[in-house]
């Protein structure tokens, strides 16, 4: 058909619908049962173990009144807990709702709140922070939460242990095909069924929770598996959060798919992940283009092994031109650069084949199935490497967002068209390059942050008159936060002062890295603030900064 003329790209390929999560892992479960699933450090877990982990954490569940539909708040670093957890409530139709370690009480509440989970599950401490101790206050405040599971020390009456649960044989109380012939007789879960809700930070300041079934997140761990070629000896390396959607889908689901194995990492580590990848075996690390940065800047990156790399996938932020050279050349592998959203998860990415200019100057094609096309103000498709909003359609898009139709309509159209408020071009082969953006979001490190939140928050601080948040660009995370605070008369603000009244309010990712007194703000005749000027006075700032440092 030749070059294409206009925005728009149909990727070729059908990913078949119909299948649950459940479904799927019982099948690899049962294919591969002597084969490592996951490791953890010193530990490791066959796909057959993991199975019996699932089914007991599966009727433990049962036994607590949890059903299908029920919401279940799971908090975790990555640790096999959270996979066992999701896992049990796929298998049940319950919602699997995954909150960051890095959240704290106000996120927190807000979305046992939002969603009246009836159970969380999470990690007793972490950090230093006790979220025994912050369930065991909001389960006092918040009705509908009648169950706190928590993985290590029982702090508090009426807390349940993980541990304990998983290593009970419920079986004995429950005979063996209780699940399939009593539960899902009454309980059937379909591949339409919710699977999950991941809150993700918008415009405003308030969270949106984005909700996925069977069918948009299993078909969208399919597309990626078929994009990259996934097989079941591939070993993941997870260098992030499993509660976010670029390793839940992209490797935990289409693991849990094709039965390849996952070793994951608590935390990021450049150390942890270079003798993880050469210890394991890796076959396929999973990060942000700052991992493989820092991972090269290394004084002894020569003394590990990267022999058993394929591909390096990358998703969250821009890969320098540069850094993909010295990936290919130093580590001996394939770099893929993705894009996405949680609403879509991996809709583009490139592939393997695909020459360093185009996996560093854009985000590839779509996964099979899926369309893109970027448009104008009035919603029509403009010409190739024109400007516009990039728009995404087919089996990856969410179904809306829990509890706020208007927010959904706004972002998902009639035709099923979500669009998401980024700027972009599209090149004659379908390759989508993101430009910029129309929302107002800041993307750290992979991170979405909310200018709206954080300035809610810096409002409640005395000391402040007005402030406004922007993004400034850097060269490791992409992009940091700038705090621009016109103080009230006669008072100042440190950076030192911001950072104490932030701490535990928010996670610390959320945190101002910046903070910038003014006098006055780019208003516009009406008197709005000019974001748009003032992220480039704050730009060329630091980057002059940057120079007489240099």
């Amino acid at each position: 058909m030749g070059k294409a003329t206009m925005s728009y790209y149909l990727a070729p390929g059908e990913i078949p619908p119909g299948v649950t999560l459940g479904e799927y892992f019982e099948k690899t479960a049962d294919a591969y049962q002597e084969k490592d699933a996951l490791i953890f450090r010193e530990r490791r877990i066959t796909w057959g173990e993991l199975k019996l982990l699932v089914d007991r954490l599966t009727l433990a569940f049962i036994d607590l009144g949890i059903r299908r539909g029920d919401m279940i708040v799971i908090l975790f670093p990555n640790r096999p807990e959270f996979i066992i957890t999701l896992l049990a409530a796929a298998r049940l139709g319950a919602v699997s709702v995954p909150v960051s370690e890095r959240l704290r009480r106000k996120e927190i509440e807000y979305i046992l709140r939002q969603t009246e989970a009836k159970a969380a599950v999470s990690v007793s401490e972490f950090w230093g922070f006790s979220f025994s101790d912050l369930f065991q206050e909001l389960r006092g405040v918040i009705p509908s939460l009648k169950q706190v599971i928590v993985s290590g020390k029982r702090r508090h009456p009426g807390e349940l242990v993980f541990e304990e649960i998983v290593a009970r044989e419920w079986e004995k109380r429950y005979h063996k095909d209780y699940y399939r012939e009593v539960y899902l007789r009454e309980f059937p879960v379909e591949a339409d069924d919710l699977l999950e809700i991941i809150f993700t930070s918008g415009t405003t300041g308030t969270p949106k929770g984005v909700m996925h079934t069977h069918n948009t997140r299993c078909r969208s761990a399919l597309g990626t598996a078929t994009s990259i070629g996934l097989k079941a000896d591939d070993v993941w390396l997870i260098m992030v959060p499993l509660s976010h959607t670029t390793a839940l889908v992209n490797a935990f689901y289409s693991s849990a798919i094709k039965g390849s194995c996952q070793v994951l990492l608590e935390t990021w580590n450049v150390e942890e992940a270079l003798k993880e990848i050469t210890r394991h075996r890796v076959t396929l690390p999973i990060g942000v283009p700052t991992m493989p940065i820092m991972m090269l800047q290394r004084p002894d990156f020569d003394q590990y092994d990267f022999s058993s790399v394929r591909a390096m996938v990358l998703a969250g932020a821009p890969l320098p031109i540069e850094v993909a050279r010295q990936i290919i050349q130093k580590m001996g592998c394939y770099v893929t650069s993705a894009y996405g959203m949680t609403e879509t998860a991996m809709s583009n990415i490139t592939r393997l084949d695909d020459p360093v200019e185009v996996v560093c100057e854009t985000v590839g094609r779509p996964q099979p199935g899926m369309e893109h096309k970027v448009v104008d103000e009035k919603r029509r498709i403009v010409p190739i490497g024109l400007k516009g909003e990039a728009c995404a359609r087919g089996q990856n898009v969410c179904i809306g967002y829990f509890k706020d139709p208007e927010r959904t309509a706004q972002t998902i159209d009639e035709k099923g068209w979500i669009y998401s408020g980024d700027l972009a071009t599209m090149d004659e082969n379908g390759n989508l390059r993101i430009v910029g953006r129309i929302k107002d979001i800041i993307v750290r490190g992979g991170e979405n942050i909310s200018p709206t939140e954080i300035e809610d928050i810096l409002y409640t601080l005395p000391k402040v008159a007005q402030v406004s948040v922007v993004a400034i660009p850097d060269e490791r995370l992409g992009e940091k936060t700038c705090a621009c605070i016109i103080p009230k008369s006669g008072e100042l603000i440190t950076q030192e002062e911001v950072k104490a009244f932030f701490k535990d309010k928010v996670a610390h990712f959320k945190i101002p890295d910046r903070v910038e007194l003014l006098s006055e703000f780019p208003t516009t005749p009406s008197g709005k603030i000019k974001k748009n000027v003032l992220r480039d006075m704050m730009a060329e700032k630091a980057s002059k900064e940057k120079e007489q440092k240099g």
